[in-house]
């Protein structure tokens, strides 16, 4: 039981570390929160409903491969570092939305744009698989817990003016998420170095 809520845990620090750097996909979320919470919330649900059925995929495309899926391992801590990087250099730009979107259509927008995105599919088919081969799937599950938090406070707080692109918040984001994302890599990529040992 200890073992289980230990990777629920570091699944839902991982989720946070993922789901809170600023990227294109939280600036529409802030852009659409600005009209309202639920119109964030909702691109953010598709989003997170994107990367469920890409890991369901990358889940059987594993199963397929075997012990081969390993060697994605090695691909997964490049794309990882990759995102700490980008993370890096990035920064929170919501533009007040002006189209007349519904929540119903915000959410396939969000769907559609995390199905389409290379790099999400990317991110599933390498860093996705060594991160459920190494944590589990109580990680997973504390992994889309983190996102789902996510999804419905960042709205929230950019309607209500709280979080709206300061600099130094935004640094300091950025910089831990980007320090953690590295450190789960290097976990990653110690493990499959194991693997081959």
């Amino acid at each position: 039981m200890i073992d289980q809520l230990y990777d629920f845990v570091l699944g839902m620090v991982f989720g946070f570390l993922l789901a809170v750097p600023p990227g294109p996909m939280n600036a529409l979320i802030a852009a659409e929160a600005t009209r309202s919470p639920i119109h964030g919330t909702s691109v953010g649900l598709g989003a997170m409903s994107a990367d469920a059925i890409l890991m369901v995929l990358t889940y059987f495309f594993s199963r397929v491969l075997g012990f081969y899926a390993r060697y994605l391992y090695f691909v997964g801590f490049v794309v990882m570092v990759y995102l700490a990087v980008s993370i890096l250099k990035s920064t929170f730009s919501p533009k007040r939305s002006v189209s007349g979107r519904s929540p119903v259509l915000n959410y396939f927008m969000g769907l559609t744009m995390g199905l389409t995105n290379p790099y999400q599919v990317m991110y599933w088919l390498t860093a996705g698989l060594a991160f459920m081969g190494v944590f589990g799937l109580f990680s997973v599950l504390g992994l889309f817990i983190a996102i789902l938090v996510w999804v419905f406070v960042f709205p929230y707080a950019v309607y209500v003016g709280r979080v709206y692109g300061g600099s130094r918040v935004d640094f300091i984001v950025r910089l831990v998420s980007a320090l953690g994302i590295i450190v789960f890599a290097v976990y990653i990529l110690i493990d499959a170095l194991r693997t081959f040992m």
